[in-house]
């Protein structure tokens, strides 16, 4: 007897206890605070503000977004309050709750009793019109017979046909009428369930919860930051270029590209971007012993249905090296991959040609360059970006900036004279490569590409081409002499170059005398009027590879006899029996 009475005891005691803890559950669901936007996910804050007893409490955040990876929640607390465990729920529920997804649905119930009241007025119509169609075919068939039969008076007949007419027209307007009216719900129905779409992209129908267990030293306020990362969030560059070559002045408006469908509004928050790759692996993968021995070798961490899909297969270093990137992220998780794609890598290293090596430095470089930088910009203010399918459009930065303009003309490539801006980035802004809209003095000129530029670094861009410039090349002359056993071509060529404008231009001329690299073959620099660019850059570069640059300025309407003229001569020396062949 004792013995129930204490096990009756303790059950007592244990479901008091249990509802002292369920009566101190809080449910909220914050505030979403800040914002970091990754490639490809995000980083979310909510702010949480409660009044918590001392001791211990479960704080539950609801409305979590359909694309959380609950792997990645955990949560931050400041003064005496800790956190002992979150923990992640999920369940179903019957459907979207917000006011706006709840308006909707019903302006759609709405359309669709319209249409199907507009759908039965058009079947009556459609019955109305043609049972007087009958009646008017009848009553022609009959009047015919009638008329045969001389029996038929002309008032009458006169008076059912023009009343059978009058109905047939009516029902007429009113079915076509009633047609354009369903065509308007369709359209109306359409606009809206798209707009439904939007609203719930990213959403389902479950609800998802943080169970926070959480201890305080003292009464008062709690403030509690729940962070997690989420998918279905990108963001991308775009820049607007806006040049004033009268003020050699360029202002550079930096924007960011957002298409975020987490499932959950970001309502007035601080948001920022960034480049970093979020990992949430703390283990280092390691690096095991390598052992060779000798035969064939196939890759076996490549992409292997590419050609069977019909895509050009890409190099397989850069598939090697885009893969382990990838896997990179997942640290010790990806140990096996990483290896596999380490011994496919090492395996291409043993095997290399020259030719190869210096196609793999370069891709590397390329790539390091694009997507090796890590930056963050905090953008002003507190912004607000709804969960939907369309891009949002938000401001990095807007930077203006001092532009040295210049014309390029190459007319080996084309006969169009562009203007270009060299620009150094004073700012503080790291800028990655993206699109770019090119305006000069306000007027649109077309799209470019904006190269990645880093603070300090020296860049060019270009703003379209210059009708008011024009460049003629031409072979002038070509004579050709016999020297034992060796052949001597001399080529004369002239470029001409008029200015239309009222003003003077700096202009960089760009053309070509071929090189090489075999010994038998000899190739002289002769003359040129005027003389070369002294640019440093130049001269240490591409000067020794036979690309030949002219820095000019043209005066003011300079053309016809009055046109600038830059001429060059060169020579190639060869064997008489052999013919020059240009290697891509």
């Amino acid at each position: 007897m004792k013995r129930k009475i204490k096990a009756m005891l303790i059950i007592m005691v244990v479901g008091v206890l249990l509802q002292v803890v369920f009566a101190e559950a809080r449910t909220t669901t914050g505030t979403i605070s800040k914002v970091v936007v990754y490639r490809g996910q995000a980083l979310v804050t909510r702010s949480i503000e409660l009044d918590l007893p001392a001791g211990s409490s479960e704080v539950i955040v609801t409305d979590l977004p359909a694309k959380i990876l609950p792997e990645s929640i955990y949560a931050e607390t400041a003064g005496g309050t800790k956190v002992l465990s979150v923990r992640y729920l999920s369940r179903a529920v019957k459907g979207d709750t917000r006011e706006e997804v709840r308006k909707l649905d019903s302006e759609i119930e709405e359309i669709k009793k319209q249409q199907y009241q507009a759908q039965r007025d058009e079947d009556i119509a459609r019955w109305l019109f043609h049972k007087f169609e009958a009646l008017w075919k009848w009553s022609v068939d009959a009047t015919n017979v009638d008329l045969n039969r001389s029996i038929v008076e002309s008032g009458p007949v006169e008076n059912l046909a023009n009343y059978l007419e009058g109905k047939n027209t009516l029902w007429h307007e009113k079915l076509v009428e009633i047609q354009i009216l369903r065509k308007e719900f369709q359209k109306k129905l359409e606009l809206l369930e798209r707009k439904r779409k939007e609203l719930s992209a990213g959403r389902s129908q479950t609800k998802r919860e943080a169970v926070l267990y959480v201890t305080k030293q003292s009464n008062g306020k709690s403030i509690i930051e729940l962070n997690y990362l989420v998918n279905g969030a990108n963001w991308l560059p775009q820049y607007n270029l806006r040049g004033e070559p009268d003020s050699a002045k360029i202002l550079i408006e930096y924007n960011a590209v957002i298409n975020q469908t987490s499932g959950e509004d970001w309502d007035a928050a601080v948001v920022s971007l960034s480049t970093a790759e979020p990992a949430m692996a703390a283990a280092a993968p390691s690096l095991d012993p390598l052992q060779v021995t000798l035969g064939h070798y196939s890759l076996q961490s490549t992409i292997q249905n590419q050609q069977a899909e019909g895509q050009s297969p890409a190099q397989p270093f850069e598939q090697l090296y885009r893969q382990r990137l990838e896997a990179s992220k997942k640290g010790k998780a990806a140990q096996r991959k990483l290896s596999q794609i380490a011994i496919d890598n090492q395996a291409m290293e043993f095997n290399v040609s020259r030719g190869q090596i210096t196609r793999m430095n370069d891709f590397i470089r390329k790539v390091r360059r694009i997507e090796g930088v890590s930056v963050t910009y905090e953008l002003e203010g507190v912004i607000t970006l709804p969960s939907r399918n369309d891009q949002q459009l938000v401001s990095i930065a807007q930077i203006e900036t001092e532009a040295d303009f210049t014309f390029i003309a190459t007319p080996l490539l084309t006969d169009y004279v562009y203007l270009q801006a060299n620009v150094v980035n004073k700012s503080d802004t790291v800028f990655l490569p993206g699109q770019a809209s090119v305006f000069r003095n306000g007027q649109f000129v077309g799209k470019s590409e904006m190269q990645g530029v880093t603070i300090g670094e020296r860049f060019t861009a270009g703003f379209g081409i210059d009708s008011q410039i024009k460049v003629a090349r031409e072979l002038e002359d070509k004579r050709t002499r016999i020297q034992g056993g060796n052949r001597i071509d001399t080529f004369d060529y002239r470029i001409v170059l008029e200015n239309y404008k009222d003003s003077p231009v700096k202009l960089q001329l760009v053309d070509r005398l071929p090189y090489t690299k075999n010994v038998s073959l000899k190739i002289e620099f002769v003359k040129t009027s005027p003389k070369l660019s002294t640019d440093k850059e130049y001269v240490r570069s591409t000067k020794k590879k036979g690309l030949l640059r002219w820095d000019l300025e043209l005066s003011p309407s300079s053309i016809d006899d009055k046109a600038a003229t830059v001429t060059y001569t060169y020579t190639m020396e060869y064997d008489r029996n052999m013919q020059i062949s240009p290697l891509n």
